[in-house]
C-alpha cells in the first residue's frame, strides 16, 4: 500500500467524521403515536458495514485482526485494495501489518518499516485536530510491497484513515483503487471510517481487558525503532556502540536497518546529523566546527566530506548561497 509523500504533494480532499448512529439490526419505522410499526432491512451497505464489525468483533488476537479488518473492508464494504500500519509515535515511524499486491490479495507487509512524514503525518493531524475521519491525497504514490521489495506501480488517489484510540492514532489504514482509475467512492470511504473507529475500541490499550491486544512491532521493526531511538538521542553514535548496545553483530544491523529502511545506516546517520547541524544553524550564528560537533559529526573533516557528498558544494558557500535561509536539502 501507498507510502507518505513529501508534504503539499497534489491536492487534498478532507471529509469530516462520521459517527454512526441508530439500530443496528434493522430500521423500525414509528407510527404517528410513536408506537413502533413495521421493520425494514438496513440498506445493503450498511448492512454489510454492521456485517463486517459483528466478524471481526470476536477475535482477540491482534495480527489476526489486523489481516482480516482488510479483508473485510475489500470482501464487505467495498474497497478496492487496503493495509493498515502501525504507528510507533514515540520514534515516528510507521510499521508495516497486512496489505495487498495490485491484484488486491492479501500480503505480509511486517517487514516494512519507515518514517513518519508528509501526507501520514498529515492525516493524523487532521483526524486529531479537525476531526477528519479520513483524508484522500490525489496524485500520490500507488506503492506495492511484495516479495521484501517496494515499487511504484503508478500515481492516483490514496485515502489515509487513521485508526483512532483514547491516546490519538494507534495505526492508520491506506486504501487505493489500485490501477483501475476508479474515482473515490464517499460512502464507502466514511463506512470504513466507522469500522477504523471500532476497530481502534478494539484494539485500543487503554480499555480494561483489550489491553492484552495492543499493537506492537515485529522482531526487525523493535530493532530498528531502537536503533532510530538511539540515534536521535545521540546521532554521534557509531555504528559498532550501536550494534554492541543491541548485543549483536554490526554486519547483522546494517543488514536489517537497511532491508526495512530502504536506505544504508550510515546514510540515515549522515541524513539526521545533516538535519540537525540545519536545526543547530537555525538557532542563530554558531561557529561551523561547534555547529557539526553539536549534530554528531565526529570532526570537521567528516562534517564537510559529508556535506560536499549530499549537497555538492562546501557549507561556506552554500550558507553564503542562502543567504540566511534555511538549509534546504536536495
Amino acid at each position: 500500500m501507498a507510502r507518505s509523500e513529501a508534504p503539499g504533494a497534489g491536492s487534498v480532499t478532507v471529509l469530516a467524521s462520521t459517527k454512526r448512529s441508530g439500530p443496528r439490526r434493522n430500521f423500525a419505522e414509528l407510527g404517528a403515536d410513536g408506537a413502533p410499526g413495521t421493520t425494514r432491512d438496513p440498506p445493503d451497505e450498511l448492512a454489510s458495514l454492521l456485517g463486517a464489525l459483528d466478524e471481526i468483533r470476536p477475535l482477540v488476537d491482534t495480527d489476526r485482526i489486523l489481516r482480516r479488518a482488510i479483508e473485510l473492508v475489500r470482501d464487505r464494504i467495498g474497497l478496492k485494495r487496503a493495509g493498515i500500519f502501525v504507528l510507533d509515535r514515540s520514534h515516528s515511524l510507521m510499521l508495516g501489518a497486512w496489505g495487498m499486491d495490485l491484484s488486491c490479495s492479501v500480503v505480509d507487509e511486517h517487514h516494512v518499516i519507515y518514517e513518519l512524514r508528509g501526507t501520514d503525518l498529515e492525516a493524523v493531524r487532521r483526524a486529531e485536530d479537525l476531526g477528519a475521519a479520513f483524508t484522500v491525497f490525489e496524485s500520490s504514490p500507488i506503492i506495492e510491497h511484495q516479495g521484501g521489495e517496494t515499487r511504484i506501480a503508478g500515481r492516483g488517489w490514496v485515502a489515509k484513515t487513521p485508526i483512532p484510540s483514547t491516546r490519538g492514532a494507534i495505526a492508520m489504514m491506506f486504501n487505493d483503487a489500485a490501477l483501475t482509475g476508479e474515482g473515490v467512492d464517499q460512502v464507502k470511504q466514511a463506512h470504513a471510517a466507522i469500522f477504523c473507529a471500532a476497530l481502534g475500541t478494539m484494539l485500543d490499550p487503554v480499555r480494561g481487558s483489550v489491553g492484552c491486544r495492543i499493537l506492537g512491532p515485529s522482531p526487525s521493526q523493535r530493532l530498528v525503532a531502537s536503533t532510530i531511538g538511539m540515534l536521535n538521542e545521540n546521532p554521534g553514535l557509531g555504528g559498532k556502540e550501536m550494534a554492541a548496545a543491541l548485543n549483536m553483530s554490526l554486519s547483522r544491523l546494517a543488514r536489517v536497518f537497511k532491508m526495512l529502511m530502504g536506505i544504508s545506516l550510515v546514510e540515515y546517520r549522515n541524513r539526521l546529523r545533516l538535519e540537525r547541524f540545519e536545526a543547530v544553524i537555525d538557532r542563530g550564528p554558531k561557529n561551523l566546527l561547534d555547529a557539526a560537533l553539536e549534530a554528531g559529526f565526529g570532526s570537521y573533516a567528516q562534517f564537510h566530506r559529508v556535506f560536499r557528498a549530499y549537497l555538492h558544494t562546501t557549507p561556506r558557500r552554500y550558507l553564503r548561497a542562502a543567504a540566511g535561509n534555511a538549509l534546504r536539502r536536495p
